[in-house]
């Protein structure tokens, strides 16, 4: 049963530009909430709403994240602040789409995904359809020895861009990650922000059972993470207390280490790892929001 007094949440707007460094020294998540960090926007917003259908801004959001500097600067040398993401997109058509728009911006490490049902995350319910980035080595981008080039390059009499991501196309479903399947109306959010906030930190407290269907769903998105970002290639484990160093070496479509995502992420979530690192979010952002009002 939930209880009725609420979680101290963060404040979204303390997170900025400037606050990020200071934020990222004390906590490893963040919420870069898009009015702070796209204020141009704001022009736009009450003529998004009075339209009430969907525009180009609704897929402008994920390919325009304030912190990807691969956008700016094509650089191998200079590492991306984003290295690794997951973007969801609504409708089975644009992931194409948008999986090569992250490959001609210069990203090495991307799943797109969309459910079955149209879910713009993966589906606990069916097949999700899935377009990873392949990134390729520095010799097949057209360096050689340990000269690192652009991530999409040209030589100077003009020739046709090379990239160092190709996209590949394969379809999950949740008995890739170990789970049966869960109809969408069993993982429905709570009706209220208060209840939905709850039901977030008792997942993080490991007050919910690791095998209810809301539970799972958090595993598969966190486990499909994990994966794209390359920790679940280890062929070791030593992530702290708790972990039992089995790596699950399974793989399945797409090549992907599915099963092991789960295990690091239910880990994650057994070791209190998450829920420090989620209070310590409220906690910075509190503070900063304190100092600077």
């Amino acid at each position: 049963m939930l209880t009725s007094v609420h979680p101290q949440p963060p404040i979204l707007t303390a997170v900025t530009p400037t606050s990020l460094t200071t934020l990222y020294n004390t906590t490893n998540y963040a919420f870069l909430f898009a009015p702070t960090f796209h204020p141009g926007m704001r022009f736009v917003a009450p003529i998004r709403k009075q339209l009430g259908w969907r525009t180009i801004f609704n897929l402008l959001g994920p390919l325009s994240n304030p912190v990807d500097s691969s956008t700016s600067s094509h650089r191998i040398s200079a590492p991306p602040l984003l290295e690794a993401r997951v973007v969801g997109v609504a409708r089975r058509d644009l992931g194409p789409a948008f999986a090569n728009a992250l490959v001609l911006s210069g990203v090495r490490k991307a799943l797109v995904v969309c459910g079955e049902e149209d879910l713009d995350e993966l589906s606990c319910a069916g097949p999700t359809r899935c377009w990873m980035l392949v990134g390729k080595a520095n010799a097949e981008v057209g360096g050689a020895g340990d000269k690192e080039e652009d991530d999409t390059t040209s030589d100077e009499e003009g020739a046709a861009k090379r990239k160092v991501a190709s996209v590949e196309a394969f379809t999950v479903a949740p008995e890739d990650f170990g789970f049966p399947r869960h109809g969408l109306a069993e993982v429905a959010p709570g009706r209220e922000p208060g209840e939905n906030a709850e039901m977030f930190l008792r997942i993080l407290r490991g007050e919910m059972d690791m095998e209810s269907p809301l539970v799972r769903f958090v595993l598969i998105n966190t486990a499909a993470l994990f994966v794209v970002s390359g920790v679940c290639e280890a062929e070791t484990s030593d992530m702290g207390p708790g972990d039992d160093g089995v790596v699950i070496k399974e793989r399945g479509p797409g090549g992907g280490r599915w099963k092991e995502g789960v295990r690091r992420a239910k880990w994650a979530i057994s070791s209190g790892a998450a829920l420090k690192q989620w209070e310590e979010f409220v906690k910075i952002t509190n503070e900063l929001h304190g100092t600077s009002s």
